[in-house]
């Protein structure tokens, strides 16, 4: 006769030996994870201005300067062609085609106004809903409303872009654009084809380390563009006859 007892110890044996490996190998794997989920991606054009190339979930961004909104939205692009949620908090006349230009895709897209006091309930409630939100510069946001947003933003992963909110407490990185001449015009004709910008980025912790980069934003295409260091030449500056797109003016 068989010791069934004895075999169904042995199987039992066996399967925790299992469980045991797959807990393992579960925690091992834990960190690769987190440390892939713990950033979302940004346009290529714009990575050297973030530590981690890429937006810190969690964390706090400023925008501020001429062109602060596109700056915004370039910066939501990343996440947003990625398959994210974007969502802008007091900002009703933001352009839905330069947001599609930009990169951002409208069908992933909510436009929020909230009035007065009800921002702080309307951001709590995009917390950890979406990936992005973007606060427009009509969107007051009282301090301790931002105070309690914190610890829900680290928790649920969102990222908050303030348009304009460089000066204000609780940013984790303020990206500036000190520089900018639109390209295009010639001597009394042409049209607007891009903008050539220099956007400082600075911060607190990792961020706090100034780093800078030359765009065209928006390039011809809408989406920002790069500029070469090595040459002076891009794809935009090609086609304004010799022209240095590096040569910026304030």
């Amino acid at each position: 006769m068989f010791d069934t007892g004895s075999m169904a110890a042995a199987e039992q044996a066996v399967l925790e030996e299992k469980r045991a490996s797959l807990r393992l190998v579960a925690d091992r794997m834990a960190p690769l994870a987190l440390a892939r989920e713990r950033t979302l991606p940004v346009h290529a054009a714009l990575t050297g201005l973030f530590p981690e190339g890429g937006l810190q979930r969690g964390s706090v961004v400023s925008v501020d300067g001429v062109g602060a909104t596109a700056l915004a939205l370039a910066v939501a692009a990343g996440p947003s062609a990625s398959g994210s949620w974007v969502a802008v908090v007091g900002d009703p006349d933001l352009g839905l085609a330069a947001a599609r230009e930009a990169g951002v895709a409208l069908e992933r897209m909510l436009m929020v106004d909230p009035s007065g006091d009800r921002v702080g309930l309307v951001l709590a409630a995009l917390v950890g809903a979406v990936d992005v939100v973007i606060v427009g510069q009509r969107a007051r946001v009282r301090p301790a409303d931002m105070r309690r947003l914190g610890a829900r933003m680290r928790e649920r992963g969102s990222v908050i872009i303030r348009i304009g909110g460089g000066e204000q407490a609780g940013v984790d990185i303020g990206l500036r654009v000190v520089e900018h001449e639109w390209a295009g015009l010639g001597v009394g004709h042409g049209v607007l084809r891009a903008r050539r910008v220099l956007v400082q980025a600075g911060g607190r912790g990792a961020s706090a380390r100034t780093r800078a980069a030359a765009l065209l934003l928006p390039g011809p295409a809408g989406e920002p563009l790069q500029l070469g260091t090595e040459d002076g030449k891009t794809e935009e500056g090609e086609h304004e006859r010799g022209s240095d797109p590096r040569r910026l003016v304030s």
